[in-house]
């Protein structure tokens, strides 16, 4: 996995049989408030995938190879997925997971995400779908209606980068009203 390239088709196949066999996992990164670091805000999700000789792959070996292929949404619905497993397994956590622009930015992936979050809403409180380095979307409407529906099955949305989302941003807090600055950067409406 290390020596494939960038777009090497086989990252896909390689995520998608540790999907199937349930080698990929996730750590936490605590998220803190700008204004007071000691504020954990959230716990940010950051994808792993265990090889077939149990090494162990952080996200930035096989994350970019996804997303330069248009393939993250297959890893960013088993994630989702996770997250909510996780939310569920404990009432007092607030957990955030980076989705894809391919996620937000193309309907047919954008409707399973969106019907994930929906089959479960006592746990979109305590979600956080956050977007951070990725470039700006093909069809900012559609992106905008998509964390706009997000928003209203009521999920938070925290976004980095914040010069090349301003549009969506504006968008985003004149529905909803609401946004505070993070630690990292990230603005969380």
């Amino acid at each position: 996995m290390l020596d494939l390239d960038l777009l090497d088709e086989r990252h896909v196949s390689i995520v998608k049989e540790a999907i199937t066999e349930d080698r990929i996992g996730f750590i936490v990164q605590s998220i803190h408030a700008n204004d007071d670091p000691a504020q954990v805000l959230y716990g940010e999700c950051l994808p792993y995938l265990i090889d077939k000789d149990g090494m162990e792959h952080a996200d930035v070996v096989f994350v970019p190879a996804l997303e330069a292929l248009g393939e993250a949404p297959v890893l960013d619905r088993h994630m989702l997925k996770l997250v909510m497993d996780a939310l569920e397994l404990n009432s007092l956590s607030v957990l955030g997971y980076s989705l894809s622009s391919h996620s937000v930015s193309d309907t047919g992936s954008w409707a399973h995400i969106r019907d994930q979050i929906a089959a479960r809403p006592e746990l979109s409180s305590r979600l956080v779908l956050q977007f951070t380095g990725i470039p700006a979307f093909a069809d900012v409407a559609l992106a905008i209606n998509s964390l706009s529906e997000a928003k209203d099955l009521g999920c938070r949305i925290a976004i980095d980068d914040h010069r090349s989302w301003t549009g969506i941003i504006c968008a985003l807090t004149r529905k909803h009203r609401y946004s505070t600055t993070c630690e990292n950067g990230y603005i969380v409406m």
